[in-house]
């Protein structure tokens, strides 16, 4: 029976289930519980405790904040009379504390990787259909950024690597649905990637490729110009030399991603000869955009390096 469920995902939330209310928690001892929630597979040494979240103290005071914040932890989450003391804060005979997450306590970072992890183990490629249902209930439980708002060391790290795991699950999902045909379902997982992210420029070629897939050009033309528009306004740096060749060749694609029927093709079969003026001259200056648009981020990278060696 679940007695408690607790949310480090977007903040930090828990819910006594039995008595259905919130249990209120104040922020230093928010970062405790977390702390021993987040490393829930081993027990700490009060000292390391102390160290971690009292340092500024002397040995003393640390050691009675410590057993305070123990103490109001204990009273919050065992309460009197309906759970037994020690049920979910455990202590050794040698002191070092620990939280018990199988007794009854839904953490939603703990079946976040549980649901998340063995799907990732394999390849993209080899993802399977119960995988990709699985990553999904994952995923529904990342409501945000782990611990938002805590900037201490082990927070931050942790952080990063839940972020990882939720982004490299999205591009798990989004290379199987692309495998699939499932392009609504691709496009899904690709946008929110770029909206934990917006400057991973391979997720913006991935998202213009499907949207072409997809028989949406104009979606996917609009996709490089947000590309674009991020990378100058974040980095100061124009597109990737590959991206702009996938927008060129966007252009001059049908909206069923056929080449585009230009004047020679209208003309009938005799007039597919050669090229007309027109198209030489449009051709040309697509070419002369091109090379200005590489020679812009090439000089920019020069001034960068020459930045660094000053």
């Amino acid at each position: 029976m679940t007695i408690l469920h607790i949310k480090l995902f977007g903040g930090f939330h828990v819910r006594d289930v039995a008595a259905a209310a919130d249990v209120k928690v104040t922020p230093n001892l928010q970062h405790l519980l977390a702390y021993l929630l987040l490393f829930r597979h081993r027990a700490y040494a009060r000292d390391v405790l102390m160290e971690l979240f009292w340092g500024d103290h002397d040995e003393a005071h640390a050691r009675a904040c410590l057993n305070t914040a123990l103490w109001r932890l204990r009273g919050l989450l065992e309460p009197p009379g309906r759970v037994e003391k020690g049920h979910f804060l455990l202590t050794t005979a040698a002191g070092e504390v620990s939280f018990n997450a199988g007794g009854g306590c839904l953490i939603d970072v703990a079946e976040f990787e549980r649901l998340v992890a063995p799907p990732l183990r394999r390849p993209a490629a080899a993802l399977r259909a119960a995988d990709a249902e699985q990553l999904e209930a994952g995923l529904a439980l990342y409501g945000g950024d782990l611990l938002e708002g805590v900037y201490a060391d082990w927070a931050l790290r942790e952080r990063e690597r839940f972020r990882e795991m939720y982004l490299t699950a999205l591009y798990h999902l989004m290379n199987y649905y692309a495998a699939q045909s499932s392009f609504g379902d691709a496009l899904r997982c690709g946008r929110l990637i770029l909206l934990s992210d917006p400057l991973r420029e391979h997720i913006h070629r991935d998202l213009m490729r499907l949207y072409a897939a997809n028989g949406q050009r104009s979606q996917a033309i609009q996709q490089y110009h947000t590309c674009a528009e991020v990378l100058r306004a974040e980095l100061g740096l124009a597109p990737m030399r590959e991206t702009q060749l996938l927008y060129q060749q966007l252009l001059l694609e049908g909206d069923d991603g056929r080449a585009a029927a230009g004047p020679a093709a209208a003309a009938g079969p005799g007039a597919a000869a050669g090229p007309g003026a027109d198209n030489v001259d449009q051709a040309v200056q697509e070419l002369f955009t091109l090379f200005g648009a590489v020679q812009q981020q090439f000089n920019h990278v020069l001034q960068l390096l020459d930045h660094a060696r000053r």
